[in-house]
């Protein structure tokens, strides 16, 4: 069964959590969107304060795991990226409202680690402040 997808227009995030940061470089892990059915939320549905909340809950895993902050970009600028790589893949981002999450959504395609590294230049970080 196929799922909508998100307007190129809409914006999303993917939570980074500690397990996808490296605090010697000061940066977002190149894994952060590596592999399939990658989890991300619509700001469209929910604020980043709400959804920090979400994370928090849902993420958190101590003492090994805590949320850093969320890296947030464009949908249509998510898509553009797909298509101008090197391999050129055409992304989508798909409904898949939780509920814990109802702005849950998911990016189906299996997306490389060069792709993730490429996607992570053009993020905008949104760090967490307990």
């Amino acid at each position: 069964m196929s799922r909508a997808t998100c307007s190129p227009d809409e914006n999303i995030v993917r939570a980074v959590t500690s397990a996808h940061w490296d605090p010697v470089e000061n940066r977002v892990s190149s894994s952060l969107f590596k592999g399939e059915n990658i989890s991300v939320s619509r700001l469209e549905i929910l604020p980043i304060h709400q959804l920090f909340e979400i994370f928090n809950r849902e993420l958190v895993k101590p003492p090994e795991r805590s949320v850093v902050g969320a890296g947030e970009i464009n949908v249509g600028r998510l898509q553009q990226i797909g298509r101008e790589f090197t391999h050129p893949l055409e992304l989508t981002v798909e409904h898949d409202p939780l509920p814990t999450n109802p702005a849950h959504a998911e990016i189906p395609q299996r997306i490389s680690k060069g792709l993730s590294k490429r996607i992570i230049d053009d993020l905008v970080l949104h760090r967490y402040e307990s």
